[in-house]
């Protein structure tokens, strides 16, 4: 799970650290993509739209959105039912003469009202805010817009961020990619984003080599080929169902073993990540990105969630006929053929 610039800012005018350095996700210049996923460049179900002119994504907390409320809901809701069952106990006990609860009433209170207060903050950031904080990635204009969790936009050059892979704190810290604004110095951070996945190290050059790509490489048709699955969000809040369906995906059959817990977890979590939704407003660009991000009527490339597979829960849950899976596979990986085919003739002829 993820607690940092959601509940934690991130730290900013520092500079970089050598690891950051180190490890900079540079433009420009293929990724190699080693470990699990082997040279595969997936896109891990974020995309929201892309077009020939724009790619907006998800951020990195929507995947498990209405887990932190799930659990801080609880605890508000059990402290406010215990505050209100001592306050009516405790006057009706006044009432009718008996003091003795008082003191008992005076030391709960304070406790009582931290409690609310703690919990009913961390609701708060997922409850009555927005649906999501999209990242819109204009291929023409090369400008990425990032819509901040205070309801601004920061609009900057492709070429003028920092990227590297950043570790979170937390007992069970997950990997993700930020985005650095640095100084003239080149080394003081001004300000972070982080790009819209977040997990395993393993998973990061794949996800960063996709976005690198859509701004940088002439492959837009074979990316549209590996996106399998958008969230329809765009215009629109999410559904409890898709909002279940999104949270319990499956790579393969062999989730199926935790299939249970996976569940269970999901179906309280999809609670409160509907009431989040329903309670939240949609994030709306300012005009003009919008006017920066207009789309030729004609662009043969058009990802949406028109495009999602006809039978989302078997595709969730990895139980696809064999038929469906064989040409989702066999789509996939022509896309992803031919995409490495093009990036390395392209730097091929670049490096010579």
């Amino acid at each position: 799970m993820k607690w940092n610039i959601l509940y934690n800012p991130y730290k900013l005018n520092r500079p970089l650290t050598w690891v950051e350095k180190h490890d900079q996700l540079c433009q420009g210049k293929p990724t190699q993509i080693t470990a699990k996923y082997g040279l595969y460049i997936v896109d891990h179900d974020t995309v929201i739209r892309m077009n020939s002119t724009y790619m907006e994504t998800v951020d990195k907390y929507y995947r498990e959105k209405g887990f932190v409320s799930s659990l801080t809901a609880t605890l508000f809701f059990y402290f406010l039912g215990l505050s209100l069952f001592f306050d009516v106990d405790t006057i009706f006990r006044c009432f009718n003469g008996d003091y003795k609860s008082l003191p008992g009433f005076f030391i709960y209170q304070p406790f009582g009202v931290f409690f609310l207060y703690f919990s009913g903050k961390f609701i708060l950031k997922e409850w009555f805010a927005k649906t999501h904080y999209p990242i819109r990635f204009n291929r023409k204009t090369q400008m990425i817009h990032v819509y901040r969790f205070d309801g601004t936009v920061l609009s900057v050059p492709w070429k003028e961020v920092f990227f590297t892979p950043t570790i979170g704190g937390g007992k069970w810290p997950e990997w993700s990619i930020s985005g650095h604004i640095l100084a003239d110095d080149q080394e003081t951070v001004l300000e972070t984003f982080s790009l819209g996945l977040s997990g395993s190290l393993e998973v990061m050059p794949g996800y960063w080599e996709f976005i690198r790509c859509y701004m940088e490489e002439e492959c837009l048709p074979e990316q549209a080929d590996i996106i399998a699955l958008c969230p329809p969000i765009e215009k629109q809040k999410e559904s409890y169902i898709f909002g279940l369906q999104y949270l319990i995906r499956m790579g393969s059959r062999l989730d199926w073993l935790f299939g249970f817990m996976i569940l269970s977890v999901a179906l309280i979590t999809s609670v409160a990540r509907y009431i989040a939704m329903q309670t939240s407003k949609i994030p709306q660009w300012p005009q003009e990105v919008e006017e920066a991000c207009q789309v030729d009527p004609d662009d043969p490339i058009n990802v949406s969630a028109a495009n999602n597979p006809v039978h989302l829960w078997r595709y969730v849950l990895a139980n696809q006929t064999r038929e469906e899976r064989r040409a989702l596979h066999d789509r996939q990986l022509s896309a992803y053929t031919r995409l490495q085919e093009k990036i390395a003739m392209a730097h091929s002829t670049t490096d010579k």
